[in-house]
């Protein structure tokens, strides 16, 4: 029976984890596997688990996926298990059908005691043939985590080299470099061809590869009786102090220039890996899409969805269909089912939001899962702030739907089917593709305080901020920064610099009310979370939320959801922005800083915020406009 550890479902489904992704535990380096291979996933479609216990039901966010260019099978959203562990004993789970399966990745293991290098199947055949040397019984889970067994067995002859016998073993490490593709494949390095690699001529500079220096030689190993070593230098920090070696023939090469790799390996021409760390960023990104529950009107009738499923294949107009139906559905409605469940067409990211903006805004909510209350506001209304609403309770639905390596890919370009720059392929998180019917999800419960903007009032300020030149300048060189990205989807986020100038202003505003939270009301950062309601129209909000089990999670967000506690925050906020550690630099800063230069006046020290409270990767925001903005009020 295969080890079990305990891991937490935000570490399945979260902005840096998922399907296929490595995940660090005590017993090592994981890779998880696809979504229909858990034991959980089988034991459903077994009937060992009644599935109806897991189902997450948003049928607004099951439709959107269903389009024809996302998931036009799909039938349900399946809620990750929580893979509790057994409290009597922790090496076992609660229950064996509602766990997740993961493998050993990288697979290439090394000694720090003896510096035997090998990968996990070389290992283990050495650990059987010396447990069974000395008289044992050979056992997997004996072997997890993956142990020494030239260690062990010098030990237990009485040879090892400390003359001690009371440590039988040491365990194995993980080497800590993997190959990723922009097709979104992952694979160990070949480790047992290094010795064979071609380095560039150091005379002619001239390489066989790419003009990147190294090649693997994928026919010969350098020598019939191979057996690694991996050495670790103790005057070298770098990649030079990281030597393999042949304890047979001796061949041996260091890490030098290892990075600046680009492989080609067998079945894979056209397809070049490059190394990374395990740990890396570009290892892998989930393409996450996250929905806050709305309470749905009633649905079309099943009949009625059929009558104009006929109506429509035999051509007729959707002005056809109204009349036959207008005395139980509205235009909006049958219109909205046909483009939506007929044609299947594509529902951008903003318009799907718009859809939760305008409810909060217009709606009101008789669900338990969605709670809020509308706070009348006088002084804050002077301030700038066209609503302010205290959200009691939300439940918002989470669903990792595919993953690249290398580079994201947007939500809107996924859905769209639309190509990722440099050959950047998603690959889905089940076996079964784009034809599956099942999704993993996780939902959560949490409350927040949703805050708009007065459009009018912005409209005014983007007309008489732009007559400045100063602030025009900068709008356009954070413009043209985000033209200039290697990302097609920051390339194409902004229609205009006055849509630029909006979203960088509700942005800015969200971050700096966050950091405040943390400053003057004790939540930590971590705990909150931004969902951003931005569009070059008439959509200007931010929804600051935490979740059940985070600090400020049973009442104590929302209670700042009032006139005088708000806007105390809110002056706070502003008045602590105008100062920062690196200031000046920080402030005037003209030609972007960040990542891409897609920042101007924020650093760590002002606005930005831990990664997993932001949407945008703390990315287009400038403290400066703030007071700009608000300066005009």
């Amino acid at each position: 029976m295969a080890r079990y550890t305990e891991t937490q479902s935000r570490k399945v489904i979260s902005s840096y984890g998922g399907v296929e992704s490595i995940i660090e535990t005590p017993k090592g380096a994981l890779k998880i596997e696809h979504f229909d291979r858990w034991p959980f996933f089988k034991a459903i479609g077994d009937g060992k688990i009644d599935s109806e216990k897991f189902i997450i039901e948003d049928n607004r966010l099951l439709k959107r996926l269903q389009s024809l260019n996302g998931f036009p099978k799909l039938k349900e959203f399946l809620e990750v298990p929580s893979n509790h562990s057994n409290p009597n004993n922790k090496s076992v789970p609660v229950d064996t059908s509602k766990v997740i399966s993961s493998t050993y990745f990288p697979t290439w293991f090394y000694c720090n005691n003896c510096e035997g290098f090998n990968n996990l199947r070389g290992w283990w055949e050495l650990w059987k043939k010396v447990v069974q040397k000395h008289g044992g019984q050979v056992q997997k889970s004996d072997f997890i985590p993956p142990k020494c067994p030239n260690c062990f067995d010098k030990a237990k002859s009485g040879n090892s080299k400390d003359g001690k016998r009371r440590r039988f073993y040491y365990d194995l490490e993980q080497v800590r470099f993997v190959m990723t593709a922009p097709s979104g494949d992952i694979r160990d390095v070949p480790w047992e061809r290094w010795n064979k690699v071609v380095k560039r001529d150091s005379e002619t500079g001239k390489s066989e590869v790419n003009g990147n220096g190294i090649q693997f030689d994928f026919e010969n190993l350098c020598c019939d009786d191979q057996e690694l070593q991996y050495f670790k230098s103790t005057k070298f920090s770098d990649l030079a102090g990281i030597r393999i070696e042949c304890k047979n023939c001796k061949s041996k090469n260091t890490l030098s220039g290892f990075f600046g790799m680009r492989i080609r390996v067998p079945n894979k021409e056209q397809t070049f890996f490059k190394p990374v760390l395990r740990s890396s960023n570009s290892c892998y990104y989930p393409v996450m899409i996250s929905s806050i529950y709305l309470p749905t009107k009633r649905k079309i009738d099943v009949e009625d969805q059929r009558k104009i499923q006929r109506w429509h294949d035999k051509g007729k107009d959707i002005d056809f269909i109204y009349e036959a139906l207008e005395e139980k559905y509205e235009f909006q409605k049958i219109e909205n089912f046909i483009q939506g469940e007929i044609k299947g067409e594509f529902e951008p990211e903003s318009e799907y939001r718009l859809k939760e903006y305008e409810f909060l805004l217009n709606e009101k909510s008789k669900d338990e899962n969605l709670v809020y209350d509308h706070i009348p506001i006088d002084e804050l209304a002077k301030l700038g702030v066209g609503h302010l609403i205290g959200v009691r309770r939300l439940k918002v639905t989470t669903v990792q739907v595919a993953y690249t390596r290398q580079e994201p890919l947007d939500n809107d370009q996924f859905l769209s089917g639309e190509p990722g720059e440099n050959n950047i392929e998603a690959k889905y998180t089940s076996v079964w593709g784009n034809q599956t019917e099942y999704l993993p999800a996780v939902e959560s419960f949490g409350e927040g305080i949703f805050i708009s903007l007065d459009s009018t009032k912005i409209d005014s300020w983007i007309s008489l901020a732009f007559k400045n030149n100063r602030f025009k300048n900068r709008v356009g060189q954070l413009f043209q920064n985000s033209k200039d990205n290697d990302l097609q989807s920051v390339q194409l986020k902004f229609e205009s610099e006055s849509h630029l100038a909006r979203f960088v202003l509700v942005h800015s505003l969200s971050h700096i009310l966050i950091k405040e939270l943390e400053f003057l009301c004790g939540y930590p950062s971590t705990s909150l979370n931004e969902r951003l309601f931005i569009d070059n129209d008439d959509m200007h909000g931010v929804l600051l939320y935490t979740v059940a089990g985070t600090e400020g999670s049973y009442g104590g967000l929302v209670s700042q959801a009032n006139e005088q506690s708000f806007s105390r925050i809110l002056k706070s906020a502003l008045y602590r922005a105008t100062d920062c550690a690196s200031d000046p630099i920080c402030y005037n800063t003209e030609d972007g800083q960040g990542v891409g230069g897609l920042n101007m006046g924020a650093c760590y020290s002002c606005c930005l915020v831990p990664e997993n409270a932001c949407e945008e990767f703390n990315s287009f925001l400038d403290r400066s406009w703030s007071f700009c903005y608000w300066n005009t009020l």
